[in-house]
């Protein structure tokens, strides 16, 4: 009797342990399968490097998930990743995707950035633009090499410098701290000086404001000029006389248009000024004689 209820209880506990691992074993390849989940499709993509993605790994576009990761297998020596999209997202074909991490050392993810394209990706394409932004584990190992770098940069010029180089640099180094000793002093001893003008400056600064607050409120001249319309007016009904007269003078017309254009009245003038002078130099030459003559009479 013992025997056939060990025998019972050893049957139920299997059978439970065998359900139970067919439970984890289930659970793990729903997701394969496509159980007890909304039909989406599948994308792929393919890597340069994929350290840090794996299945399941999340798909988001915009801080949003929007799928996962499937499978990974290797492929021509490069990673290619299948990627489960749901149902209803819509990918354009010029979209980009990336590896982001969360934080310094958080868990990798991927990204889709949507392109601007009116056609969309369908069910087994492909995602060709992949961004190769490097990842923290690349740009360690770039700052290394950097910092690697600059330690046999500093280690050559150790080499190549020597006792005298350095002599003339530790001089040039104490003559900049000459130099910056001497201007503090010139600062000092000035202080005062440098006050006057940086309270002249600020005098001048007040100055301008009120002259542009005048303007802008129509006082002065200057404010009068912008501001009243009627001087405005009358400055431009100047100008355009001005311009009008200009024009005349360009053309030959009037007085001046015509002294300044015609060749016949500016020879004439100039005869006539000639004419002038010479009869001014006839005067000149017969007071002499005149006034000796009234002398001569007066005498008689």
């Amino acid at each position: 009797m013992m025997k056939r209820m060990m025998t019972t209880e050893v049957k139920v506990g299997l059978l439970v342990l065998a359900g139970v691992v067919l439970l984890f074993y289930m659970s793990f390849r729903v997701e394969k399968f496509g159980f007890f989940r909304n039909k989406g499709y599948e994308l792929s993509v393919v890597f340069d490097n994929a350290v840090g993605l794996d299945k399941r790994t999340p798909v988001y576009i915009a801080g949003v998930q929007v799928g996962n990761i499937s499978e990974i297998n290797l492929e021509e020596y490069k990673a290619k990743a299948a990627l489960y999209i749901k149902k209803g997202v819509n990918i354009p074909v010029d979209s980009t995707i990336a590896i982001r991490s969360q934080g310094l050392l958080g868990d990798k993810y991927l990204e889709i950035i949507p392109g601007t394209g009116k056609q969309f990706l369908a069910d087994k394409g492909a995602i060709g633009n992949v961004s190769s932004s490097p990842g923290f584990d690349q740009l360690f190992a770039r700052i290394d090499t950097a910092a690697k770098n600059f330690d046999d940069t500093m280690g050559e010029l150790k080499g190549i410098i020597g006792e005298n180089e350095k002599a003339n640099i530790k001089k040039s180094i104490e003559n900049i701290q000459v130099a910056s000793t001497d201007f503090r002093d010139l600062l000092r001893t000035n202080k005062q000086d440098i006050n006057v003008i940086v309270s002249k400056s600020a005098t001048i600064s007040d100055r301008l404001d009120t002259i542009v607050k005048d303007v802008e409120n129509g006082k002065g001249t200057l404010g009068l000029l912008v501001k009243d319309e009627t001087l405005y007016n009358d400055a431009k009904e100047m100008v355009a006389s001005l311009k009008s007269i200009s024009s005349d003078i360009e053309q030959g017309e009037g007085t001046l248009g015509k002294l300044a254009k015609d060749d016949t009245l500016y020879v004439e003038t100039e005869k006539a000024v000639k004419k002038v002078q010479k009869g001014a130099e006839g005067i000149q030459e017969m007071t002499p004689i005149t006034i000796l003559g009234t002398i001569f009479g007066f005498l008689r």
